[in-house]
């Protein structure tokens, strides 16, 4: 049988620093022990000549990111370098001559066309694909240098399609946006199931994610990420076929990847992206070899689909995802003496809380808004508010943005069995006074100059309780130095969920320099732990 040894790393690293190169290329050499010194020797100094290229050229000289791939058959080396470079003018089909010894430059394509067989460059996709090959063991003398110097061969490359179809893979799973994402319970399901159907130790929907596998769902002892090449679930990817591994110690592929505490038993089907492309795998393991018969194969294959199903809506959400992110100010409004920030981080794709902001007057108008409950109908109900109170800024006050906004929104809130709390007000960029109306909200302070702390009380109902709503407008100044922040209720979980927590939110902010720092201050605070939609909205007067 065969053999092949594959090994691919991403390097970003400053230019002088090759040390990794080196080490990823003696991780090869070492799982390939018949390798001629000969052909090894040549590889390695082709591909440093190679990479000072690509740093000299596509890197302008400096930092540069780049994936290097090397692969090692039976008969030859192949290595392929990747980068995002500029383009390089290079003629690869005459005849290259060595230049002077002492020359400081030009030496470096010309001796790897002597050390190897074929040296291939291919632009892709705005990528310089780079692919250097050698035939091992079949060499025709000695260069000056002491380096061995192969037959030549008219060799095609086996790995530049493949890198490009990778490329073309990750990009499908980046799109997805599932990669790194909390668990889902719609994911659960599944695997919970699928460990009961079979009875196995370990069920996993698992994303491959370049240089490593990651696990969207997972029941049992395996792990929930590991190296790329630690898994076996990058080869059920490399084919539309389940893969059955009924005893990993006797199948000399995955013999090494054995582990008699959780993995001697594998069965993967390949999961895909919207565009066809095969980016993971629904696969089930056992500490235990067994048997898996073809009834069990189509069980599998069932399930697998029921996962590829909640792709699609995962597709779904991250579009959706987008164009709520894009719904939100993309522009800091132009207030000579104000700092304005926001962010808003949904507990989902998407969620049912917002902010805005626009010119209006002499001066902007602002919202911050929350719709009970979360997910997509919540999203709809948030975008449909935005929408309603920047088409009634020709009432202009907020009195009229809010009635109209109501008026509008009662029957779709009332059928849905939603409301909206909502904090909206015009700002006098000159005088510092805010006109507002608080629907329920509650959720607004301001840091006054002396330290104190004010909370801007709530005088209405949400949108969506009660139609006869007379909306009444309130007033609050900030004096220069001064503060305000909105905020959502998911700030409060945060913390201990109770309004006391408005006080740990004063505090961060008093330890920030700007408003920036303070949205920035409470996103760090919230990233990977909220458990409810996040959105926060800071107005500063300047000192």
């Amino acid at each position: 049988m065969s053999t092949l040894v594959a090994r691919s790393k991403r390097f970003a690293t400053p230019a002088e620093d090759l040390d990794s190169v080196h080490e990823l290329l003696q991780e090869a050499w070492a799982a390939s022990p018949e390798l001629d010194d000969r052909d090894r020797m040549s590889v390695e100094t082709a591909v440093a000549e190679l990479v000072a290229n690509v740093i000299q050229h596509a890197g302008g000289g400096g930092d540069v990111a780049f994936t290097l791939t090397v692969i090692v058959e039976d008969s030859r080396v192949e290595v392929t370098v990747s980068d995002s470079g500029v383009e390089v003018d290079v003629d690869l089909t005459g005849k290259r001559v060595m230049p002077d010894p002492l020359a400081e430059s030009g030496r470096g394509l010309p001796l790897m066309q002597l050390l190897l067989d074929s040296v291939e460059y291919h632009r892709v996709e705005e990528m310089n694909h780079w692919t250097l090959i050698r035939t091992r063991g079949e060499h025709g003398g000695e260069h000056p240098d002491g380096a061995a110097v192969p037959v030549k061969r008219q060799l095609p490359s086996i790995s530049i399609s493949g890198v490009i179809d990778e490329m073309a893979r990750q990009r499908a799973l980046d799109e997805l946006g599932i990669v790194d994402t909390p668990p889902e319970e719609r994911f659960d399901r599944v695997t919970r199931l699928a460990q009961q159907l079979f009875g196995v130790e370990s069920v996993a929907i698992n994303m491959i994610d370049r240089d490593r596998q990651w696990s969207k769902s997972i029941v049992g002892p395996a792990a929930a990420e590991k190296p790329r090449v630690d898994s076996v679930c990058t080869v059920t990817i490399e084919s539309d076929e389940t893969l059955v591994v009924p005893d990993l110690t006797l199948d000399p592929r995955f013999a090494r990847l054995a582990d008699p505490s959780v993995l001697q038993f594998y069965a993967g089907h390949p999961l895909y992206a919207p565009g066809g492309e095969r980016i993971g795998s629904f696969c089930i393991y056992d500490s235990h070899p067994r048997a898996f018969g073809e009834k069990e194969a189509a069980m599998l294959k069932d399930l697998a689909a029921w996962v590829q199903q909640e792709l699609s809506v995962s597709q779904e959400l991250s579009r959706a995802a987008e164009v709520q992110q894009g719904l939100l100010p993309q522009q800091l409004l132009s207030m000579p003496g104000w700092e304005i920030a926001g962010m808003c981080l949904p507990a989902r794709a998407v969620g049912g809380d917002f902010y805005d902001w626009y010119p209006v007057g002499e001066g902007a108008a602002f919202t911050l808004a929350d719709t009970m409950g979360k997910g997509i109908g919540s999203a709809i109900i948030a975008a449909t508010v935005r929408a309603v109170l920047r088409s009634s800024a020709r009432f202009g006050d907020v009195r009229g943005a809010v009635e109209a906004a109501a008026a509008a929104l009662t029957a779709d809130l009332d059928s849905a069995g939603l409301f909206v709390t909502l904090f909206h007000g015009r700002l006098d960029m000159d005088t510092g006074e805010m006109t507002f109306i608080d629907a329920g909200h509650g959720l607004t302070i301001v840091m006054r100059v002396d330290g104190s702390v004010e909370r801007l009380k709530s005088t209405s109902p949400p949108l969506g309780i009660d139609a006869e709503t007379e909306w009444m407008p309130q007033t609050v100044t900030l004096e220069p130095g001064e503060t305000l922040i909105a905020m959502s209720d998911g700030v409060l979980d945060l913390y201990d969920g109770s309004l006391t927590s408005l006080d740990n939110v004063a505090a961060l902010a008093m330890l920030a320099g700007s408003a920036e720092e303070i949205v920035q201050a409470m996103r760090t605070r919230a990233r990977g732990v909220a458990p409810d939609d996040v959105t926060v909205m800071v107005i500063r007067r300047d000192a």
